[in-house]
């Protein structure tokens, strides 16, 4: 209950107005109680942020194991990456390859491949980047087509009453006003 002061208050006062005194004791309850049942979001290092440093690291001329080793330093919560980094500076980018999570495996792969081939490291790591960014704006795009329908609750439940409210409720009123009045 201490990191949540305000929360318990405006709950209180909330559940006050909707639901007198009982609704009080519970709104200023269920704050607290909430914030333990509520499950922390794990904010997870994107991918593209890696790739981002990477290429970077690589475009000021540094080797990619030298970029890699700089990236992992760079972002500390990232434990694949850094394990990934010490693995290839040992025994090579092929082998640091089991040792990459989901996300970062493909960028290991693709780097191993370059280096092998002899292409450009920084074009490759330009082009993940490229296709990651793609896919960010089509998933972002996705979910705004989306919000159409998914408002469509929202706006019904809690707007649309009140705008009928304010249409009708100036004639409502002058008619029963009209009623009231022919009857005394």
């Amino acid at each position: 209950m201490e990191g949540c002061p305000m929360k318990v208050v405006a709950g209180a006062a909330l559940g006050t107005l909707v639901f007198g005194p009982v609704g009080g004791v519970v709104g200023g309850l269920l704050p607290p109680i909430w914030g333990r049942f509520r499950t922390r979001k794990v904010v997870e290092t994107p991918i593209r942020v890696v790739l981002l440093l990477l290429l970077v690291e690589l475009r000021s001329g540094l080797s990619v194991l030298a970029a890699l080793i700089e990236v992992s330093g760079s972002v500390p919560d990232y434990v694949s990456l850094r394990t990934v980094a010490r693995v290839a500076r040992v025994s090579g980018l092929v082998s640091a390859l089991p040792y990459a999570d989901e996300g970062l495996r493909g960028v290991v792969a693709q780097l191993a491949r370059a280096q092998r081939s002899g292409a450009s490291l920084s074009d490759a790591v330009r082009r993940m980047l490229e296709t990651e960014l793609a896919a960010e704006r089509t998933r972002r795009i996705a979910r705004a087509r989306t919000l159409p329908v998914r408002l469509m609750i929202p706006v019904t439940l809690l707007m649309l009453p009140g705008l009928v409210l304010l249409l009708y409720a100036p004639s409502l009123l002058s008619m029963f006003e009209d009623l009231t009045g022919v009857l005394r």
